[in-house]
Parts: structure tokens; sequence; C-alpha cells
């Protein structure tokens, strides 16, 4: 028996059909609505961290390239500090060859205007002799000889023809070594030379008063070192220089305007046979001198 469907059933089966179709439809496309979002969602957060991941390294590249060119900064300013002393040096190296230079193209010229202002003269009522002021505070070596006379009546005059009473502060006779003391601080001074430095053939300079002419200076070189005096002691550089009374107890300079000796004495009537207490052997006694009398 066959079952016969109504125009009307036929109907309502192809509506059903087409709702469940629609339905299926649409739970289809929110399954890919919600697939699609996750999806989205992963995908946000993988850009997210690869942003933040790139962030950090480009970070942390920015900070090394900062430190980088922080320690290429000091590396920089190194560099031009060390540059900065080395012209430094250089310049004064090249200022000491230049005036080196002009030592010797102009017979000592380029020093004696630093040196004449620490040379002294040394006057009694007896003698004349020459000293130098060797420390800043108006100390000065001159022999033993040219005050012995007269220690309490000495007085001094510098280049400038300034004259100042001095006191007679210690000596050492052997040595004929004598400190005077100027009441006075802020003198140019000249230092001594290590004995070490003095060879056979140095030039040097004799500066003093001979026979009165005051501040006179003559140039001659080193002769020989070590030479025995009359003392027994052998202390003294022999020099061509001529040394003449006057000259006694004035400083013999080496071309860096530093004492390489204390004129002291010379053979007879010869030329070209004068003698200088070597640097060491004032310099330790006039110190010790000094050191005494300031601790008295």
């Amino acid at each position: 028996m066959k079952t016969k469907f109504s125009r009307e059933s036929l109907v309502l089966l192809l509506l059903f059909l087409i709702i469940v179709a629609l339905g299926y439809q649409q739970y289809a496309f929110l399954n890919f609505r919600d697939a699609t979002n996750a999806n989205m969602v992963a995908l946000q957060d993988n850009f997210n961290s690869q942003l933040k991941a790139s962030n950090t390294n480009l970070n942390a590249k920015i900070n090394s390239l900062n430190e980088e060119t922080s320690k290429s900064d000091e590396k920089i300013l190194r560099v031009v500090s060390q540059l900065d002393k080395a012209s430094s040096t250089k310049f004064n190296e090249l200022s000491s060859q230049l005036k080196d230079v002009q030592i010797k193209s102009q017979d000592f010229s380029a020093i004696i205007e630093d040196v004449i202002p620490a040379v002294v003269g040394v006057s009694t009522s007896q003698s004349l002799g020459s000293g130098a002021i060797i420390t800043d505070d108006g100390f000065i070596i001159t022999n033993y000889h040219v005050i012995d006379k007269d220690g309490d009546n000495i007085q001094v005059f510098t280049s400038g023809e300034r004259v100042h009473d001095v006191v007679l502060i210690g000596f050492n006779q052997p040595l004929d070594v004598a400190i005077l003391k100027i009441d006075v601080n802020n003198f140019d001074y000249l230092e001594f030379v290590d004995t070490t430095d003095i060879k056979v053939g140095d030039k040097v300079i004799a500066v003093g008063n001979p026979y009165g002419l005051s501040f006179s200076v003559t140039e001659g070189i080193i002769s020989a070192v070590n030479r025995e005096g009359a003392n027994g002691y052998e202390v003294y550089a022999q020099t061509d220089v001529p040394i003449n009374p006057g000259n006694s107890g004035g400083p013999l300079i080496n071309l860096d305007s530093k004492i390489v000796g204390i004129n002291n004495f010379k053979v007879g009537n010869a030329e070209g046979l004068g003698f200088a207490l070597q640097a060491d052997t004032a310099k330790k006694s006039a110190f010790d001198i000094i050191e005494q009398y300031k601790a008295a």
C-alpha cells in the first residue's frame, strides 16, 4: 500500500530540510569563527611574544652599544690624555733642546739670566768673594776663608744691586764651606747637580766677582774629577775656568743651570788650574749646617 504525501507535507519537509541546512551552516560558521578567533589570538600572542623578544634583544643590543660607546669614549679620553702628556713632554724636551742649542750657539747666554739672580757678592771689611743662594728662604753657600777674618761684619749684594746684611750660621773649616743667611724669603736659588753627572769635558761657567768686577762669567770645561786638595780630601773638580780673587765661594755651573761645584782655589799663579769643591760634598756639608741651625 503506497503512502501518498500531500502537498502540504512536502512543503513542510522541504522547510524542515532548509531549516536543518541553515542550522548546520550557522553551526559551521560559528565553529569557523571560533577557530578563526582562536587562531587570531594565538597569532597575536605569538606576535606579541616575538615583539617582546625583539624588543628585549634590541634593548640588549642598544645597552651593549652604549657600553661599547662608553668604553670607546673612555679609550678616546685616555688616548687624548696620553697624547696631551706626550705633547707636553715632547714640548719640554724640544724647549730643553732649543735651550741647549742656544747655549751652544750663544756661549751660555741662554742660561746666564737664569743663574745670575741666585749669585751674590760677599764682602767684609777684609775681603771680597762670591756665593750662591741654595734655598728660597735665603741660605747662601760660600768659602769660609772669604769671611773668617770678619765674620761679624758681612754683607751680600745681588745682581739687582740690593745689599743685604747677613749672619754666619755655621761653617766647615776643613772643607772651607760657610753658610750665611739673609732674613728674607722667596729668593731665586740654584740646585746642586748629582756628582755622577759630572764628566770630564763637560762645559761649565764660573760666576762671581773677580777683582771686584761684579757678576763676571768665565767659561771652560771640567778637566778632571776627584782631585785631592790641601786638606787631603779627594773631593775637588779640576777646571780650566779662570778662578781669580773674588771668584772664591761662587758657583761653577753646568749647561742645566745647576751647581757642579763651589769655586775654591787655584794652583799658584798657574792659568787653567782651578779647583771647585764637588757638588755632592758641598751640598752635604751645606745642608748639614743648615739642619743643625734649624734644629737649634
